[in-house]
Parts: structure tokens; C-alpha cells; sequence
């Protein structure tokens, strides 16, 4: 189970840094990393719709177990954000079905799509920085900061739920680091704003698979062990 753990929630992060990198050598060209439909948008489509699913057997599981309604309603929230990210990924299914945008449309929106993150900072760079400020507190320095001050997660906290754990780190990490990183090398054949999104749904869906197994191990705790 450790080195599944292992596997999941350290490896898959560095393997997506890598992704593009090891693509390129291969392949030599990045036509199928960039784009609407290149392999980075795509997968970054996939985290978040199986991080629904994840929040979706949560709320079923918390209902069977009889826990808060706060749990419950994080899970739905998640669900949401989730759900926002996607569909604004896709504008919608613009990109899957190819339809048009209408004229009035345009006029809002600076990139002729049918999705609401191209028209205001409020619906764009807002939720970017609360979701940055979030990985960054949430995800890297309070985890870290319980786990080299030896303060374990307890069960009576009004947030226990709602906290990350270590299992969240190395993908927070990434996430926070990869633009300054790649700025810094001048890597040409990455789009760096779409590995970044890529890295945030990454956090996302591990989030709630760390949250789905803390949620489980309310009566299975003999199979999942929840890291300070």
C-alpha cells in the first residue's frame, strides 16, 4: 500500500513534469503536447472528471458513515470547482464539437470562445490565485510545518477534513514551482500556462483521493494510514 501511495500521489506529479520533456526527445515535435487538443489539455480535463468521481463516491461513502454535513459539503464544493475548471477547459464542448461563438459573445470574450475565464480577471485570474494561495498554505507549508513540528491531523478539528496532507506536497510543490522553473531554462516546446493548469487539476484530483481515503479509513483503518 506504501509504495502505491508512493506511486500516486509522488510519482504521477513527476512523471507529468516529465512528460513533455521525455515526448520531445522522442517524438521531436510538440504538435500533440499544445493545444486545445493536445495531450496536456486533455489529461488535465481527465484529473479533474475523475477528482468528481472521487468527490462523488466521498459523499456517498460520508452518508453510509454517517459523517457531518460539513464534510459533505466541502465534497460538493470540490464537485463544483471541479466541474468550473473542466468545462472552462473545454469552453463548454467548443472545443469537442467545434460550434461557433456568436458576435455578441466575441465582443466579451478576447479569445472568440464560449467560456466566462476570457472575459474577466474574476472569473480567471481570481480563482487562480485563491487556488495558488490554497496549494500554497494548505498544500505545502501548514503540512509540512505539522510534520517536521510533529503535530498529527486530530480527528475533533473542526477543518480535519477539509486539511491536506503530506500525500499533497510534492504535487504543490510542482505546482507553485514549474513556471519560475521553466521561465528560468527558456524551455520553447512547453506551453507553461497549460503544464501549470495541468499540475493544478493534478492537486486537485490527488486532494481528493488523499480525502477519499481518510474518508474510508473510517472503517477500514487498518488499511489506510493518514500521513501527519
Amino acid at each position: 500500500m506504501k509504495n502505491r501511495n508512493l506511486l500516486v500521489f509522488h510519482g504521477l506529479p513527476l512523471l507529468m513534469v516529465l512528460l513533455p520533456f521525455v515526448w520531445f526527445e522522442i517524438v521531436g515535435n510538440d504538435k500533440m503536447l499544445r493545444g486545445e487538443a493536445g495531450i496536456v489539455e486533455n489529461l488535465t480535463v481527465l484529473f479533474l472528471v475523475v477528482a468528481i468521481a472521487f468527490c462523488i463516491s466521498g459523499i456517498t461513502r460520508a452518508n453510509r458513515l454517517g459523517l457531518s454535513r460539513l464534510v459533505k459539503a466541502w465534497l460538493l464544493i470540490m464537485i463544483m470547482g471541479s466541474a468550473y475548471f473542466a468545462l472552462e477547459e473545454i469552453s463548454y464542448g467548443q472545443h469537442m464539437f467545434g460550434w461557433g461563438t456568436a458576435e455578441s459573445w466575441k465582443e466579451l470574450n478576447d479569445q472568440d470562445e464560449t467560456n466566462l475565464h476570457n472575459v474577466h480577471a474574476i472569473f480567471d485570474q481570481v480563482p487562480r490565485a485563491l487556488l495558488s494561495l490554497g496549494i500554497l498554505i494548505g498544500g505545502v507549508v501548514l503540512p509540512l510545518y505539522r510534520h517536521f513540528r510533529g503535530i498529527r491531523l486530530q480527528r475533533d478539528d473542526r477543518f480535519y477534513w477539509q486539511w491536506p496532507t503530506l500525500d499533497c506536497v510534492t504535487i504543490g510543490i510542482l505546482a507553485l514551482l514549474i513556471r519560475p522553473a521553466l521561465s528560468v531554462f527558456e524551455v520553447e516546446f512547453i506551453s507553461t500556462g497549460e503544464l501549470k493548469e495541468n499540475l493544478f487539476a493534478l492537486f486537485i484530483l490527488l486532494y481528493c483521493i488523499s480525502l477519499h481515503a481518510r474518508i474510508k479509513q473510517e472503517r477500514a483503518p487498518e488499511i489506510y494510514t493518514v500521513q501527519p
